[in-house]
Formats: structure tokens, sequence, C-alpha cells
């Protein structure tokens, strides 16, 4: 080959050489960035969808939207609004997941390393909910015997403008505030978390081979809001105080005695409440997973009747512990249902009145 044909071979090389490395950059350049959504900040919850989950808490007995097992279904009857009323239990952590149905706002927050890289996203926790760490570094989760804490053990990658995450090595925990509906430590969860401008939508969809026959599905949104600083504090007023939780003596009667207040199988007597006040069927408020579907309603169509008057939904079960912690009580017109003790407040039994709870009320077992 004559030294010509040479330098044009050599040539045509570079000018292929070039243009592989252009288009490799218009590539990249068009490539979606990994993590280029900025979810930090502050987040408060409008109240603009499930108000009641959100806000007071479901009614007793209303199991509706929960696939349960008969197992799950016989532990959230043996429940009663008593129970997270005892000192060991007023600070125990709630659910990985409750923070979706809370009415709290959360907080979004990245972790960095050396090098500016986001190694992890973080649901900061509270007083009664563990922080959710989403690793973003290709860690593998640990072994199934591996400790479980209150926020589990989450890792994450993108989808588009999405962030999925799986959470495993969850500690047992009531799915739904205010109703015992029961999740194992053997739940799992998916998580996508999507932001458009200012509204955060979570999906979360929860696996649980003991409690659960299918995934539970719960979708929320959530406003940025650049005054809502939901970090821990242990100071301020006591809606900000999420640091720190405090014990009270909530029910005299439980006090020093070890009592377990619950209800024996077969005399919960808010079993049916979702039935007499709402005359929703009984197995649809019991959790069966065939009536979460539209297509239930068809069943039911020639026989239920909605109530006629909507002040048939009183008494409600309003969660006083919201009101203790200073935020708003109950629903609208709503009046506390819970086992009898709505009347004594936190400061015991009103002056000049006989003690209650020397006898548990009729159905309440002690053990």
């Amino acid at each position: 080959m004559d030294p010509g044909e040479t330098r044009r071979h050599a040539m045509m090389r570079v000018t292929r050489a070039r243009v592989l490395t252009f288009a490799c950059a218009l590539f990249v350049a068009s490539s979606p960035a990994v993590a280029q959504v900025e979810l930090s900040g502050a987040y408060s919850s409008r109240m603009h969808e499930d108000y009641i989950e959100r806000g007071p808490g479901s009614f007793m007995g209303d199991y509706t939207g929960m696939p349960l097992t008969d197992d799950g279904r016989a532990k959230a009857l043996y429940y009663t609004s008593n129970h997270p009323a005892m000192y060991e239990r007023q600070c125990l952590a709630q659910s990985a997941g409750i923070f979706q149905y809370r009415p709290r706002g959360i907080q979004m927050v990245k972790e960095l390393d050396e090098s500016g890289t986001v190694v992890a996203w973080v649901i900061a926790g509270d007083n009664l909910r563990g922080a959710i760490r989403i690793w973003m570094d290709g860690r593998s989760h640990p072994s199934p015997n591996a400790q479980h804490t209150e926020g589990g053990f989450g890792t994450g990658k993108w989808e588009g403008n999405t962030l999925t995450a799986r959470l495993t090595h969850v500690k047992t925990a009531w799915i739904r505030r205010g109703v015992g509906i029961p999740g194992s430590d053997l739940s799992t969860f998916t998580l996508h978390i999507t932001r458009h401008d200012d509204l955060l939508t979570i999906v979360t969809i929860q696996q649980d081979p003991v409690y659960l026959t299918e995934p539970h599905v719960v979708s929320r949104v959530w406003e940025f809001d650049p005054d809502g600083n939901q970090t821990l504090a242990s100071t301020g007023p006591a809606w900000h105080r999420r640091a720190v939780c405090v014990t009270a003596n909530l029910i005299p009667y439980l006090e020093d005695n070890g009592g377990v207040p619950h209800y024996s199988p077969g005399r919960n007597p808010e079993a049916n409440y979702m039935l007499r006040t709402f005359n929703v069927p009984q197995e649809a408020a019991m959790g069966y997973a065939e009536t979460l579907y539209p297509e239930y309603r068809k069943t039911i169509r020639d026989t239920y009747m909605p109530p006629t008057d909507c002040w048939t939904r009183a008494p409600g079960y309003c969660c006083a512990w919201l009101e203790l912690q200073g935020l708003p009580g109950g629903a609208p017109n709503l009046t506390c249902n819970d086992g009898g003790f709505g009347g004594l407040g936190p400061r015991g039994r009103r002056a000049g009145e006989l003690a209650p709870w020397a006898v548990p009320p009729s159905g309440l077992g002690i053990e």
C-alpha cells in the first residue's frame, strides 16, 4: 500500500472515532440523569383525601380495604382502644408505613458521601415512627436473621422520575392507626415516590404472608411546605416536639396491675359497628379480600341501604392521643368511643366521681 493510501485509511479511522465519540456524547446528554429529581424538604398533609384515616383514625371494627387472613382478623378483633394506653405501649414504634395513615407531615432528607453523591434518601422519623433509610449505593439486603428495626432496611433505584424502594426487616406493628389491624415482621414494602412540582405522591405496597392474603396498597399526596419543618425537635410547642415521647397514666385501673386490655374471641362489641351504623355488610367490614374490588358492589346492590341520616355516624372513634399531643382531635360532629373511658381524660376521673375502673367494663378481658 502506497503512503497516500495509508494516510487516507488513517484519516477515515480518526473520523469514525470522532463520529462515535460525538454520538456517545449525544446519547449521554439525552439520557435521564440518575436522581435527577430533588426530593429533599418538608411536606405537609393537606387532608384532602381519606380524612378519617389520616386524621382521627378509622372506626372501631372497620377493616374495610384490608385483605386480612383469618389470623389477622382474629388479632384485630382482640384489640381495644385502651391497648396502646398501657405505659409500655404508649411509646411503642408504629409501622414503617404508618406515615400514610397519620396527620403529620414528613421530611425527606438526602445523605451524601464525600464526593457529593447521594448514598441514601431518608423519610425522617419521629417519637412514634422510625426513620426509613433508602440506600442508593447498590448494597444488598442483609440476612433474614439480621436485626429488625422500626424503619426497616431499604434499598432504592430511580425508575425515570420515580424513586422505587424495597423495604425489609421491619418490626411487628399495627398497619392502620386506632383499630388494631396487625402487620408481622415478615412484611415487606415497595415504595414509589414521585414528585410533581410541589406535590409528592407516595405509594406503599405492603405484603405480609402472616396477616394479609394479598398486597395492601396505599397512595397519598403531600405538598411541599418550606415552613413545615418536620425534623426531630425536643423543644417548642407540643405538636413540634417529635423527638420525645412522654408517657402518662391514661387509664388509672391499668396502672401497676399487669393487666392487658383485650376482647376475648366473640366478645368485641364493635365487631358489628360498621353494620349497625352504616349498614355496611359484615363481611365487607371484616376485611375479606374479595370486598376490596368494584365487582363486590354489584353483589350487594339489591340489599345495601345507606343510612338515611349522616348523624347516625356518631359516636365515632376520635383517637384521643391526637388531642393529648395538641393536634385536632376528631372529625366534625363525631364523639369519642374509646371503650367507655372517653369521659376520663388524661387526668383520670372527674372531681367527686367514684372510680369506674374498679371493675373492668363488660367484655374487656384482663390477662
